[in-house]
């Protein structure tokens, strides 16, 4: 059995938000509670998150293993590698800005299942369109751990899309990310 981590991506400064919109309530919970919710059917969620206290407590009552950027201004890629190389046993991980809480977590389900039957990259589409979370597999381990700046792994989802398995859904919260208070529903 393929032992996947979820990697929650939480180290941004939510410039255009105006406070961190990680730990904005929605509903009495904060944004971050419902994107890890959407990662826990992975065998181990690790959250990569810059130095903030509130938002490391928020992660530690929702027991979230967190992995602290002290480089974050390296952009997503480097959060990535962080998490990848403290996670380096895992099978695949699975990818999610932690910006996004409207994703089910059928449709992650789907995505570590299709991980498990050897998927090498997969990722849902709603309506043609690729969103998140993405899962890639251990074959993808170096490019991963050595990810900097600000694209993530776009560039090896990019050369490798011919290896894309594709997950089709009716989950339009898979490409809702939230960048401004008005995208918040």
């Amino acid at each position: 059995m393929a032992e996947i981590t979820g990697i929650l991506l939480a180290a941004g400064s939510s410039t255009r938000f105006g406070d961190n919109k990680l730990l904005h309530q929605i509903d009495a919970k904060p944004v971050i509670a419902y994107s890890a919710e959407t990662l826990r059917c992975c065998d181990r969620i690790i959250a990569v998150v810059r130095e903030d206290a509130a938002l490391q407590a928020v992660l530690s009552a929702l027991d979230i293993e967190c992995v602290i950027n002290r480089q974050a201004e390296r952009g997503m890629g480097h959060s990535i590698a962080c998490a990848v190389n403290a996670s380096l046993d895992s099978d695949g991980w699975c990818l999610l800005p932690g910006d996004m809480p409207y994703i089910r977590p059928s449709t992650t389900q789907r995505l570590i299942a299709a991980l498990a039957r050897d998927a090498e990259l997969a990722a849902p589409y709603y309506q043609g369109k690729r969103g998140h979370p993405v899962g890639i597999s251990k074959r993808f381990a170096r490019a991963l751990s050595a990810l900097d700046g600000d694209t993530g792994a776009r560039h090896i989802i990019e050369r490798n899309i011919g290896l894309m398995t594709s997950i089709d859904c009716d989950d339009s919260g898979v490409l809702m990310d939230i960048d401004v208070p008005a995208d918040i529903i």
